[in-house]
C-alpha cells in the first residue's frame, strides 16, 4: 500500500467508528514532503469527529529514504501478529517501495530493512541519519521539561532546578525559556509567563549564555538603529561606511548581515573591496578582510536558504500532483504552502497553459483553487472578510458585502485593510487597490 488509503477505525477514547487516511509507506523517493511530515507528528494522526479525541493510530509504517540508502520497519506490537505475518507485512511494503524504483537504482539495502520496536524509535533512526544523536533530542526535551517545571516551581525549587541543570542553560535555553513565556501569555497563563520572563532576566545577568546572548541583542538593536537613521539615504556605500565603522565588533557585523542581506550583492563587495585596497594600516586592512570573509559566509547561507525554500516548494508541487486525494495532500501540508510555493505553482500553470498541456494545467488549477479555498478558510474571519471583498464581481457588491456584514468591522480590520492597501500597491496590484481603498472609507465612515 504505497499510497494513504481512507479506511474506517475505531476511536481509541470513545470507540466510534470513522474514516481516516492512513500511510503506511513512506517513501521519499516519491514524495520528499514524507519526512518533515513524519518528524512533526502528522503521519497517521487522527482526530475523532464524535469526541474530538487526537492522537496517532498504530498502524504498520515502512519508511524508506533513497538517498541515505535507509530503509525502516515499524509494526505496533498491540496487533499481536506473528513472526511470519509480521515478516510478510514488511515483504509486501517493501515490494511497494521496490515497484517505485528505477530498474537501476540499488536495492540491496531493501532486502533487510531496520526494525523499529516503537513509533518513536523510527523517528529516533530518521534523525539519527541526519546526524541528530538520541542524545541530543533528549537533551532539548530535558529543556523543554525543565523550563515547564520553572514555570510553576518554587522559590527554593527554581534555585535547586538551575543549580541541577546549570550544564544545559544554554543560548537555545534562553530562546526556548523566552518562546514558552510567550505561548504561556497567549494562552491566559499570565502568571506562569511572567515567572519565566523574570527567571529568563535573571539568567541574562547571571549566566554565560546570558551574557552571550546580551551581546548579540545589544548589537542588533543598534544595527537595526544606525540603518533606521539611514532612512532613504541608505546606500551601498553608507552600509559599507556602517560596516566598516563596526569591523572590531563581530557580532555587529552579524547583524548588519543579518538585517541587510538584501545589499549583500556584489556591488556592494565591490565597495567593501575598495576600502580593504585603501587602507594602509595591516592590522586593520586585516579587519576588513574578516569582515568581508564573514558576510560572504552570511550571504552564501542567505542563498542556500533561498534555494532551499525554493526546492521545498518545488517538491511540494510535484507531490501534490501526484497525490490521489489533492484536498487530503493540501491539508496534510499547509504549513508549506507559502507565497513561494503559489509563485512556482502560478508558474508552472501558466508554462502549462502556453505549452497546451490541458491535463497539467487542468490539475495545477485545480491544485491552485483548492489551496486558495482552504489558506482561507484557515484565515482569520477578518482577512476572509477581506478576500470576499476583494473577489466580489463589482465594488457595488462588495459594499453590499459590507453593509451586510458590518458586526465584523472595528478599527483592527480598518487598519489591516490599510496594510493590505499598500501591500497590493507595491505587488502592482492597482485596481485591487484601488478597490480596497474606496472599502476602507466606506468602513471607517460605518465604524465611525
Amino acid at each position: 500500500m504505497a499510497r494513504p488509503l481512507p479506511q474506517q477505525i475505531n476511536c481509541p477514547n470513545c470507540g466510534q467508528p470513522f474514516n481516516a487516511i492512513l500511510e503506511q509507506v513512506l517513501d521519499m523517493g516519491r514524495d520528499p514532503t514524507a519526512k518533515e511530515r513524519l518528524l512533526s507528528g502528522r503521519v497517521n494522526s487522527v482526530a475523532c469527529p464524535h469526541c474530538g479525541y487526537r492522537g496517532v493510530v498504530g498502524t504498520p509504517l515502512f519508511y524508506h529514504d533513497p538517498e541515505k540508502q535507509l530503509a525502516l520497519a515499524y509494526i505496533p506490537m498491540e496487533l499481536n501478529l506473528a513472526k511470519e505475518q509480521r515478516e510478510r507485512l514488511i515483504g509486501d511494503m517493501t515490494q511497494a517501495v521496490m515497484r517505485g524504483m528505477s530498474e537501476d537504482s540499488p536495492k540491496g539495502y531493501l532486502l533487510q530493512p531496520q526494525v523499529a520496536l516503537t513509533f518513536q524509535g523510527i523517528i529516533d533512526q530518521v534523525l539519527e541519519a541526519d546526524g541528530i544523536t538520541r542524545d541530543m533530542v533528549e537533551q532539548e526535551r530535558r529543556k523543554l521539561e525543565i523550563i515547564n517545571e520553572l514555570a510553576t516551581a518554587s522559590v527554593e525549587d527554581i534555585d535547586q532546578l538551575l543549580a541541577e541543570n546549570a550544564d544545559l542553560i544554554d543560548i537555545t535555553f534562553l530562546e526556548l525559556l523566552s518562546a514558552t513565556a510567550q505561548a504561556a501569555s497567549q494562552q491566559g497563563q499570565s502568571r506562569e509567563a511572567l515567572r519565566l520572563l523574570n527567571l529568563r532576566t535573571q539568567l541574562m545577568e547571571t549566566t554565560e549564555a546570558g551574557q552571550q546572548l546580551k551581546v548579540q541583542e545589544d548589537a542588533l538593536r543598534e544595527a537595526s538603529q544606525e540603518l533606521q537613521t539611514l532612512g532613504d539615504k541608505l546606500t551601498r556605500e553608507s552600509f559599507v561606511n556602517l560596516l566598516v565603522e563596526a569591523a572590531d565588533n563581530p557580532a555587529k557585523i552579524d547583524a548588519f548581515g543579518m538585517i541587510g542581506q538584501g545589499l549583500l550583492d556584489y556591488q556592494t563587495f565591490q565597495v567593501l573591496a575598495n576600502q580593504i585596497d585603501a587602507e594602509q594600516d595591516e592590522a586593520r586592512k586585516q579587519q576588513l578582510v574578516d569582515v568581508r570573509e564573514k558576510l560572504l559566509a552570511i550571504a552564501a547561507e542567505a542563498e542556500k536558504q533561498s534555494r532551499a525554500v525554493v526546492e521545498r516548494a518545488v517538491d511540494t508541487l510535484r507531490m501534490l500532483v501526484g497525490a490521489p486525494d489533492i484536498q487530503a495532500a493540501i491539508a496534510n501540508n499547509l504549513e508549506r504552502i507559502d507565497q513561494t510555493f503559489l509563485q512556482i505553482l502560478q508558474a508552472n500553470l501558466e508554462e502549462a497553459r502556453k505549452s497546451g498541456n490541458i491535463e497539467i494545467s487542468s490539475r495545477l488549477k485545480e491544485i491552485r483553487d483548492e489551496v486558495l479555498e482552504l489558506v482561507q478558510a484557515a484565515a482569520p474571519p477578518e482577512i476572509q472578510f477581506i478576500n470576499d471583498l476583494l473577489s466580489a464581481e463589482t465594488l457595488e457588491d462588495a459594499q453590499s458585502i459590507l453593509q451586510d456584514r458590518r458586526d465584523i468591522l472595528s478599527e483592527d480590520v480598518i487598519l489591516v485593510m490599510d496594510d493590505l492597501v499598500d501591500q497590493l500597491r507595491q505587488a502592482g496590484n492597482e485596481q485591487a487597490a484601488t478597490r480596497l481603498e474606496a472599502l476602507r472609507s466606506d468602513a471607517a465612515a460605518i465604524v465611525g
